[in-house]
């Protein structure tokens, strides 16, 4: 199996959906995929307006879920300032 592969073997648990009316990409894992369809609104389903957020979540977290909860909860900043000594 070639290196990038194995990198994107996480992505195989989920399925892409873009919403033409709200905009939205959804990554569905594949365990809620028939709830999905059933009841779009459905917990563990991430959405953004952008593919590449989802993808880059996903590449982050390797699809695990508490990682990725954490990161949604807790998000990074973008701007933090070092202490100085």
């Amino acid at each position: 199996m070639a290196d990038n592969q194995i990198e994107n073997a996480h992505l195989h648990d989920y399925v892409f959906h873009y919403n033409i009316f709200t905009e939205t990409w959804a990554a569905i894992p594949r365990d809620l995929y028939l709830q999905y369809w059933s009841k779009q609104d459905v917990k563990g389903v991430l959405r953004s307006s952008s593919l590449d957020t989802l993808l880059s979540l996903l590449h982050k977290t390797k699809g695990d879920e508490t990682k990725i909860r954490s990161l949604l909860t807790h998000p990074p900043t973008r701007n933090a300032t070092k202490k100085r000594t």
